[in-house]
């Protein structure tokens, strides 16, 4: 096992290298599983690139429901937050400057982007969420609680982080029938990458 998140376990498993599984007990509900489907279905290579995206549905039998999927293994990268702090950033990469800083905030921009263009919103932005590495390279992950637009059907993204949530937003009680759109998620990049490069301040 790898680590956990709110709904499932992540665990790494022999035979498929470079991927590793994320499983749901008990299994989810349907909605979700046709969201994590649909998902697996319309994964390209943008996708793939710039996130930890579902690839593969798992299922305990072949006509069962899904249970889980299969993801790339990310490996190698640290929390947005480990760069963007002066701190952290001593710790774990000691040898970065500004030019690396720009370079992080055009990539996160991209992730963003792409998947803006694919019709999906990625709702929850926060610090833990955005991985960083030694390359600059960023990866978006936790993609299953993304807003996911599956044709005529929106999943939603039902979770937030106050800090990255734009002030129209603020101070509702739950995100539970709330659609999200590409400029609320704006917010939270816009707040990032001023995190990136004035050393973790916020812009209040």
């Amino acid at each position: 096992e790898r680590g956990g998140g709110g709904e499932g376990a992540v665990y790494e498993g022999p035979g498929r290298s470079g991927l590793v599984a994320k499983l749901f007990l008990p299994p989810p509900d349907p909605k979700k599983q046709a969201k994590l489907a649909f998902m697996a279905q319309t994964a390209d290579a943008g996708l793939l690139k710039y996130a930890a995206w579902p690839q593969e549905t798992l299922h305990k039998n072949k006509a069962g429901p899904v249970v889980g999927f299969l993801m790339a293994k990310v490996t190698g990268k640290e929390p947005i937050h480990m760069v963007y702090g002066p701190k952290h950033r001593r710790q774990k990469m000691p040898h970065i400057g500004w030019g690396f800083l720009l370079y992080v905030a055009r990539n996160t921009a991209a992730a963003f982007e792409t998947l803006h263009a694919h019709g999906h919103v990625l709702g929850d932005v926060n610090q833990g969420n955005v991985m960083v590495g030694g390359d600059s390279q960023v990866v978006l992950i936790d993609s299953d609680s993304y807003q996911i637009r599956a044709k005529d059907t929106v999943h939603l993204c039902e979770v937030g982080v106050s800090h990255f949530t734009p002030p129209e937003l603020q101070g509702i009680s739950s995100f539970r029938g709330v659609t999200r759109s590409p400029n609320h998620d704006n917010f939270g990049l816009a707040l990032l990458i001023f995190h990136l490069l004035f050393m973790g301040r916020h812009p209040h």
